[in-house]
């Protein structure tokens, strides 16, 4: 049996420890993401390979979940335990020492920076056990990883990829999906005048020129500020090599293509 993972909630001393609705399926939620990110880390792949059940589901004091994962590809038989061995150990060595297990990735820390208390819920702390091992996710975790996260650094540059998933309800927004580095990079702008553009640009490829963030220890960005967009053409619609064939007859003349070509770089070696 893989090892499980149970999930202790602890409500606001005003609610007697009771967990508010809300606070409930947020904080699932983000353990869920924290899981399928270290599944993905340790797989290499790009979708997760398990899925979780819950075996055990108490409210006493605290309240109590306890989740079984559940492999939904095809991974070696002790690849479920792994993955909720070292979620735990990560997690705790994070507590101990703030310090990762594996190499930083932005997707993986921001699952990690969810769990736990916020402004925005009724949670003192969270503790999660597997085989016995317990860390608590209480305001010195939290610090933690903001110290492993550490500041955005700004730069002007650009970045390449396909545009999905914007989001225009009380903000602009957009997702990128590059050619290179993360999954995906957050996007932004406040030039009001670039929002057609944004929406004539979603499921095209483009590249995107702003201000790039950065966090120290990645040479990738996470997140760009969008100053403008450049849609890129369909494949579908770019010329052929058939199609270019003799697209530039006449540039050379009378003269061959090799004494053409020896002519332009004389020219440009006495300039």
């Amino acid at each position: 049996m893989p090892k499980r993972i149970t999930i202790q909630l602890i409500g606001a001393a005003s609610d007697k420890e009771d967990v508010r609705l809300d606070d409930l399926l947020d904080q699932l939620g983000a353990v869920r993401r924290a899981l399928r990110e270290t599944d993905m880390m340790l797989s290499g792949k790009t979708e997760p390979t398990l899925d979780y059940k819950v075996v055990d589901l108490r409210h006493s004091s605290p309240a109590t979940v306890t989740l079984e994962p559940i492999p939904i590809a095809d991974v070696p038989p002790k690849y479920a335990e792994k993955v909720s061995i070292g979620f735990s150990a990560e997690l705790r060595l994070i507590k101990r020492e703030g310090k990762l297990l594996a190499d930083p990735e932005l997707q993986r820390l921001t699952a990690y920076e969810h769990i736990g208390t916020a402004k925005n819920n009724l949670i003192q702390k969270v503790r999660i056990v597997v085989d016995k091992k317990v860390v608590t996710i209480d305001e010195e975790f939290k610090r933690n990883i903001e110290k492993i996260m550490g500041p955005d650094e700004l730069s002007d540059g650009s970045v390449a990829g396909t545009l999905e998933a914007v989001n225009f309800h009380n903000t602009n927004r957009f997702t990128l999906y590059p050619t290179l580095g993360p999954r995906k990079i957050n996007g932004t702008f406040e030039k009001m005048e670039l929002r057609p553009k944004v929406k004539e640009a979603i499921g095209n490829f483009v590249t995107v020129f702003g201000r790039l963030k950065f966090k120290a220890w990645s040479q990738f960005p996470h997140g760009v500020i969008a100053e403008d967009i450049d849609i890129h053409e369909p494949d579908s619609e770019l010329p052929t090599l058939t199609e270019l064939r003799g697209a530039f007859s006449g540039m050379t003349g009378e003269e061959s293509s090799v004494a053409f070509v020896n002519r332009l770089r004389d020219e440009d070696w006495q300039q």
